[in-house]
């Protein structure tokens, strides 16, 4: 295959002098970008571009132009075909992550993002592109990425990486565990982008410095706050996404949401496959829950007790956490693995992890329950995620 020395000497002169105005849109070319983790500062942020398999052995390069760029253009290079439309500015795109595109399918790389604040807002266009030598071909991917610099992370948010994990319980039906059809089958599960996670449940102070409202039965502003409902949870969510946007510490493509199903057990669990995150059992100093001998009569501040291994307090007790997904009440899971899942529609809303007056089997990392999004308790509350945008 004949390769030019520079996929940046190939394009850079004859781009800039050859521009013409954006014509229709050409077909695609099955090329697009993705993020994988976010830009935050003192983090690191990693994009991708899938394309087609017969891209293979091309040459690639990541286009950047800053500021981000409000049009697409038609180019012409001396000497190219040129498939697709530019989306970062042609006039002053930098060539970054040159490389031979492989067989997977997808090529991705990752930037480490400084800890400076001055960094803050900063915001730019990046486009994938490849060059076929051998038959003289520039395609350029058919959408881009408008990427802006978020600021720090909260520190009550604990990050957690991309993985696989199995989901659901193979536990008796009988004593001490009490599992049901809707935990099974257990099956693997991936989630494939990273995410943040609340330290703690969400708690009334936090909730009424959002809403200006504690519709709490058991008052304490370091207790989760309860007797909210899925809308409730899912206003707040929409209302801090808001003011932390506003803030420039949103990342892109992130939101604050309720978490699904699949990324709470993944939190509980925190890399273990019994029954708790603790182990086979659940003991009197490790979660507010109901039990002849240590029995709570009201929720606990949070972090009353300690966190499992990723760093995370209260999964098993104090109050039932509502995730985002639906639920028809009786659905069992998948028999295949699955990645990112998510139900989007059903007449219930799912509840997680278990309350301060519940038995210890109904605490444990797979159980399921669930209610119509007008239902409130005293020990239903929520945590968020710092996670990406879903749309059903």
């Amino acid at each position: 295959m004949r390769m030019p020395a520079s996929f940046a000497s190939v394009l850079a002169v004859p781009l800039v002098a050859a521009l013409t105005p954006a014509l229709a849109a050409q077909g695609p070319t099955g090329r697009s970008m993705h993020l994988t983790a976010p830009v935050v500062i003192g983090h690191t942020a990693s994009f991708a571009m899938s394309y087609p398999a017969a891209a293979a052995g091309n040459i690639y390069a990541f286009l950047s132009s800053t500021p981000p760029y409000a049009g697409v253009t038609q180019v012409t290079v001396p000497g190219l075909t040129v498939h697709g439309l530019a989306r970062v500015d042609p006039a002053g795109f930098q060539a970054t992550f040159l490389g031979v595109l492989g067989t997977s399918g997808s090529v991705a790389h990752s930037v480490a993002v400084p800890n400076a604040q001055s960094l803050a807002g900063f915001a730019w266009d990046m486009q994938g592109a490849d060059l076929d030598g051998a038959a003289a071909t520039l395609s350029f991917a058919d959408d881009e990425l408008t990427l802006q610099v978020a600021g720090t992370i909260p520190s009550n948010m604990v990050a957690i990486s991309p993985g696989s994990f199995l989901m659901g319980s193979n536990a008796a039906t009988g004593a001490p565990y009490f599992s049901q059809a809707i935990e099974r089958p257990v099956h693997m599960v991936t989630i494939s982008r990273p995410f943040w996670i609340g330290r703690y449940e969400v708690t009334q102070a936090e909730y009424q410095a959002v809403t200006l409202n504690n519709p709490s039965l058991y008052l304490g502003p370091s207790r989760p706050v309860e007797t909210v409902m899925w809308w409730d949870a899912m206003a707040y969510c929409a209302m801090l996404t808001a003011d932390e946007a506003a803030a420039g510490r949103l990342p892109t493509g992130y939101c604050y949401r309720l978490p699904t199903e699949a990324e709470w057990e993944y939190c509980c669990r925190a890399g273990t496959t019994t029954e708790y995150s603790y182990g086979t059992s659940l003991a009197c100093g490790q979660a507010a829950f109901g039990f002849v001998l240590c029995g709570t009569s009201s929720t606990r501040a949070v972090g009353s007790y300690a966190p499992n291994a990723w760093g995370l307090y209260d999964m098993h007790g104090n109050v039932w956490e509502i995730c985002l997904d639906n639920w028809d009440g009786t659905a069992n899971y998948p028999n295949s693995p699955v990645v990112d899942p998510w139900v989007s529609s059903g007449p219930y809303q799912v509840f997680r992890g278990g309350g301060y007056g519940d038995a210890p089997h109904h605490c444990r990392s797979a159980i399921r329950t669930g209610s119509v999004p007008s239902y409130s308790v005293g020990d239903l509350g929520f945590r968020v995620v710092l996670a990406p945008v879903l749309t059903p």
